[in-house]
């Protein structure tokens, strides 16, 4: 299914079945329906747009996923400068007096 921002072990697959029948009591059925006769029918017109209208459920944990990585970032950032600030490397005179940050 692709790269995952931040989660590329999960795995995840899209399954479609052929000829295969399930029990009207097992079926989640939010946006579709089919009545005894074994007719289909929604509410969502269109395959795309039954898709995306379940899949939409998706995009806030991306963004969650997206900003924590963000968040991340940013802690090593702050840590990697501050440890710079802090971290006498030798200077121009030939001491442990100048921080790797001013390099």
């Amino acid at each position: 299914m692709g790269a995952k921002l931040g989660a590329n072990g999960v795995d995840n697959a899209a399954l479609k079945f052929d000829n295969v029948r399930i029990p009207r009591v097992n079926m989640m059925n939010k946006f579709t329906d089919v009545d005894d006769q074994g007719k289909f029918s929604s509410e969502i017109k269109g395959l795309n747009q039954r898709f995306f209208q379940v899949t939409e459920r998706l995009l806030s944990g991306r963004l969650c996923i997206a900003s924590m990585c963000v968040g991340a970032s940013r802690s090593c950032l702050y840590i990697a400068i501050t440890y710079a600030k802090q971290r006498m490397a030798v200077g121009p005179k030939g001491e442990s007096n100048a921080p790797i940050f001013s390099y």
